[in-house]
């Protein structure tokens, strides 16, 4: 499977829908357009390979009106139990849970691998959905989620935040039993605005990505790094 082309046919429908959101066709694109995240993908893919029989969770599954499927079960076809999960009922969830309460419908360390695509920046409380899917990934197992850096509202009125990649690091940090294998920002963008002319000219992305291994046993409390970047 083809993901850097794949990526790449994301970030142009993305721009087509959101036309605010205008790729730079500059030096600093092109420079941007090699640190995008189709090798972080391409890892955290070639990783699930070496897995054999893996038990899968996605979160945010469900086919919304006016959308196409995004369940992404063909990222791992040697899954043993691939279960889409959203907090609504619909097409292409298995089952629903509240992300802020996973470890109540799912035993711990049940999932050998955890993705999450375009969800986070609907979570309202992020670092409590972190702290859940730590809690039901297995020690060695993998999780990659990927969320918006600048994006248009959407999905109101549960639209709560924006990441950066640092900010992706920040939640799942070394004292969370997590090593974050890679981290990235993605699809280089230019946030148009008429109040703010100048507003155009700065760094943007449509999206962030991070993925990594579960590395020790969670802590019972989430823990706040308070002292690192």
């Amino acid at each position: 499977m083809n993901f850097r082309q794949t990526r790449n046919d994301i970030g142009k429908k993305l721009v087509e829908t959101f036309p605010l959101l205008i790729p730079l066709r500059s030096t600093l694109f092109r420079k941007a357009r090699a640190m995008e995240p189709s090798s972080l993908l391409d890892d955290f893919y070639q990783h699930c390979l070496g897995y054999d029989s893996p038990r899968v969770m996605e979160l945010g599954t469900r086919v919304q009106t006016g959308q196409k499927k995004t369940r992404r079960s063909h990222w791992v076809p040697q899954a043993m139990e691939y279960i889409g999960v959203d907090y609504l009922e619909g097409d292409d969830v298995d089952i629903v849970a509240d992300v802020h309460r996973l470890s109540e419908t799912f035993s711990d360390e049940s999932f050998d691998r955890i993705i999450s695509g375009s969800t986070f920046e609907q979570f309202k409380y992020p670092h409590l959905a972190a702290h859940e899917m730590l809690k039901v990934l297995e020690i060695g197992g993998a999780l990659y989620l990927q969320t918006h850096q600048s994006f248009p509202l959407h999905g109101s009125p549960h639209d709560y935040f924006r990441f950066s990649r640092e900010a992706l690091r920040s939640l799942f940090g070394t004292m969370m039993g997590f090593e974050i294998r890679d981290a990235q920002h993605e699809y280089a963008s230019q946030v148009v605005s008429g109040k703010d002319k100048d507003a155009k000219n700065g760094e943007a992305y449509l999206n962030s990505a991070i993925w990594g291994i579960k590395t020790g046993p969670t802590p019972a409390e989430y823990i706040y790094e308070l002292d690192t970047p």
